[in-house]
């Protein structure tokens, strides 16, 4: 698997979410502009130099057919989102995921409902641990 460089800006993650929600095909710069334009005002030469900077940083990969270039997202939303999670964490949080949420909680950023679902996945996480643990000789 290639790890695409660098950070994403707002703008860049947001060009990925229009191909992530597009075709299997993959996105004309023209198609992710007019996404973007329903949303906010941007330049459809904006839009094309986000794209060749995120095709040449591995983000996006490029193929031709029926004579335009059509983009996909090098790795899923997922992987994608977990890796900026972890990198956020690592930069601002010297790795450490309790602190991040420590400081969600404290500042009351987090809503009743937020709360029992992380107690959820906190639980998830914790018995898929064990389980590991289990298997692991």
């Amino acid at each position: 698997m290639v790890i695409p460089e660098g950070n994403l800006t707002p703008a860049q993650y947001e060009i990925l979410q229009v191909i992530w929600d597009g075709d299997d095909e993959g996105s004309t710069v023209a198609e992710i502009w007019r996404e973007i334009s329903k949303l906010r005002g941007v330049g459809r030469t904006t839009v094309l130099n986000l794209v060749d900077r995120l095709e040449k940083r591995g983000w996006l990969t490029r193929h031709r057919a029926q004579g335009v270039y059509r983009y996909r997202a090098a790795l899923d939303r997922e992987k994608t989102t977990d890796a900026l999670a972890s990198e956020f964490v690592d930069d601002f949080f010297g790795g450490k995921a309790s602190d991040l949420v420590m400081t969600l909680l404290g500042n009351k950023s987090i809503k009743k409902d937020e709360v029992e679902r992380l107690r959820r996945l906190i639980d998830k996480a914790s018995q898929e641990g064990k389980r590991r643990k289990e298997i692991v000789p």
